[in-house]
């Protein structure tokens, strides 16, 4: 799996192979979304949704402490009889609203919000975290001095009550929440913000069980790659949460899944969608990925919902979305609309001035937006970022220690071409006066080049080979599956 991107790096162990999720802060936001649902909804019509149900499986809805290779390696304790009974039934809710059934015990630690910290801390790579602060810190979306690594503990610790890592196949739960479900009403224990921020996490165990979700987080994707993978499986389990409570009301979640503007008036007025005070202070490259996956990516798997049931959602399993413009426009996944390859090639000048390459990668219509947005309005640079069709960002690092960047990015048409090109330039234009003489934003038809930090007497030897990648984009040709 990539970790170039900070998002993924700083949530690593939050949502990639081996590490848990978050069931407070970001995916407080798909519970807020679970609530708002029924209040919109509230219109729609009552009544059972198609599920897709594996009634041959065999059924085991009590959490099992003892299961599991390496569960007992894990810190913390087993859960006792009551917390035990008091998990049974979150395990039940997501079985019932995903038509999925366990096909074998879940493992269960509970663990202290020190030993879930210290978990956080043990999990860093600070390769990995260095890696991805360069990159990013060439496009200016990092200030300079940021603490990346307290900042990620600072985050982690507002975020994390509970999280199922597929590497162990074991749920872990923060022994303050576990006490407080075995404390309620064991039939109110889904009503709960953390009874149902739960029931998310054990979605997540299912879609390990059926859907392989532990092998296909190995998988080697782009950063754009990444985090559409990732919206797909939160954009489920948030779809389960929504589902669940809309089902409480006696409410039809197809009702809300075949109507996208509804679902967008969900998220739209949702309370909280920044997560938690750390999160919400993060900079928005680690804060916009991080959220999307949770309510962009229930958009999309609800539009699948809407078409095909959760037959489809479990189709998506077996052909993920390519890119987050994929995501964010789920017309353009069921279109068969894939992205286009875009190549930098090497150049000779830069490495005889002393640019060695730090990294390279795909960032994608996301990503792509949140460093737009430095040019204006969020609003503004999601509508640029709209027409992306590929790109490519290498970061090189300079003899003298700084960083230098050539983006290449194509568009749809060049006409969206030229309105990035507007406001990439407001990006530009917001730099230093001293600065700019080394940044450059040049169109070419539907390609956009960016240089970011370049000595300006290396421009001409980037130029002339980004007009021959120009040139041979020519029309965009839909690029279906």
């Amino acid at each position: 799996m990539n970790r170039t991107s900070l998002g993924l790096v700083l949530v690593s162990v939050l949502g990639c192979a081996g590490g848990p999720r978050p069931t407070s802060g970001a995916n407080a936001a798909g519970a807020n979304a679970a609530a708002s649902a029924t209040s919109v909804s509230t219109s729609t019509a009552a009544g059972g949704d198609d599920v897709h149900r594996d009634d041959g499986a065999a059924r085991s809805t009590a959490p099992d402490p003892g299961a599991g290779h390496h569960a007992s390696d894990l810190a913390g304790r087993v859960p006792d009889v009551r917390e035990s009974r008091a998990l049974g039934p979150l395990m039940a809710a997501a079985e019932q609203v995903r038509g999925l059934r366990f096909l074998r015990p879940v493992p269960t630690r509970i663990q202290t919000r020190a030993e879930i910290t210290e978990f956080v801390r043990a999990h860093i790579d600070r390769v990995e975290l260095e890696q991805a602060r360069v990159f990013y810190l060439a496009l200016g979306l990092l200030p300079p001095t940021l603490d990346v690594h307290g900042m990620l503990l600072s985050v982690m610790g507002e975020q994390i009550v509970g999280y199922y890592d597929p590497s162990d196949r074991v749920m872990v739960v923060r022994d303050d929440v576990v006490v407080d479900l075995a404390r309620a009403d064991p039939s109110r224990s889904t009503q709960s913000e953390g009874g149902l921020v739960l029931v998310h996490e054990y979605v997540h165990a299912l879609q390990d069980q059926h859907l392989g979700l532990h092998e296909s987080e190995e998988a080697e994707r782009s950063i754009d790659g990444d985090n559409a993978f990732a919206s797909l499986v939160e954009g489920d389990a948030t779809l389960a949460m929504v589902g669940f409570t809309m089902g409480t009301q006696g409410l039809s979640l197809s009702s809300l899944t075949r109507n996208p503007a509804m679902m967008r008036r969900v998220i739209a007025s949702a309370p909280g969608v920044g997560g938690g005070p750390e999160l919400a202070a993060a900079p928005a490259i680690v804060r916009a990925p991080l959220l999307s996956r949770y309510l962009d990516g229930f958009v999309f798997c609800g539009t699948l919902h809407g078409r095909g049931g959760y037959a489809g959602v479990d189709a998506a399993f077996r052909r993920p979305p390519e890119s987050t413009e994929q995501v964010l426009h789920p017309e353009r996944y069921l279109d068969g609309e894939r992205p286009e390859r875009v190549s930098i090639p090497p150049f000779d000048e830069l490495d005889a001035a002393g640019l060695t390459v730090h990294d390279e990668n795909t960032l994608g219509e996301l990503e792509l937006s949140v460093y737009l947005a430095q040019g204006g309005t969020d609003d503004r640079a999601a509508a640029a970022a709209e027409g992306w069709a590929g790109d490519t960002l290498r970061v090189y690092r300079r003899p003298d220690g700084a960083t230098a960047a050539l983006w290449f990015i194509a568009w749809d048409t060049a006409a969206e071409a030229l309105e990035a090109e507007d406001v990439a330039s407001h990006v530009l234009q917001s730099l230093p006066a001293a600065r700019q003489p080394e940044h450059r934003v040049v169109r070419s038809g539907r390609a956009l080049l960016l240089m970011r930090d370049l000595p300006p007497a290396l421009h001409s030897a980037v130029l002339d080979d980004f007009e021959a990648f120009a040139a041979h984009l020519g029309e965009r040709p839909r690029i279906l599956d």
